[in-house]
């Protein structure tokens, strides 16, 4: 993740993906610092001062949602690599991040083919143009 990657973010969409990243770490109920140390470097990228993201961790702020779809896309990722960087997933991590997708107008069963995708992925990153593939992706 660079920063240029949310240059187009305006800063209510940051504060959403901030607020967004914040609640996916607290979901399973354990704030790691790995967690923790990961909201600091996003939230570093974003031009989000220490004292905005100490707000944002402390109160529940709601903002915008990102407006393209590959926006959508990259955040709904951007919360898997939270839910991921503690090396466990959780059951309510995996709810609240489907719940997300659909708030993000995406398919909550691509969810679960980019988990899978990033697992089988050393690294666990996808390029923009597979993340785009798996939520373009219609069942019947």
């Amino acid at each position: 993740m660079h920063s240029n990657d949310f240059k187009h973010l305006n800063e209510a969409q940051k504060l959403n993906l901030l607020s967004q990243l914040v609640k996916m770490a607290k979901a399973d109920k354990i704030f790691k610092f790995v967690e923790f140390k990961y909201l600091i470097d996003v939230a570093e990228m974003l031009g989000v001062s220490e004292k905005k993201l100490d707000d944002i961790i402390e109160n529940d702020i709601e903002a915008p949602l990102p407006e393209k779809k590959s926006d959508r896309v990259r955040q709904i990722y951007r919360l898997t690599v939270m839910m991921m960087v503690d090396n466990h997933i959780s059951k309510e991590e995996t709810i609240l991040l489907k719940n997300y997708a659909v708030e993000l107008g995406l398919i909550p069963d691509g969810v679960e083919r980019m988990i899978k995708r990033m697992e089988q992925n050393k690294g666990g990153m996808l390029l923009d143009k597979e993340l785009m593939e798996i939520f373009s992706i219609r069942l019947n």
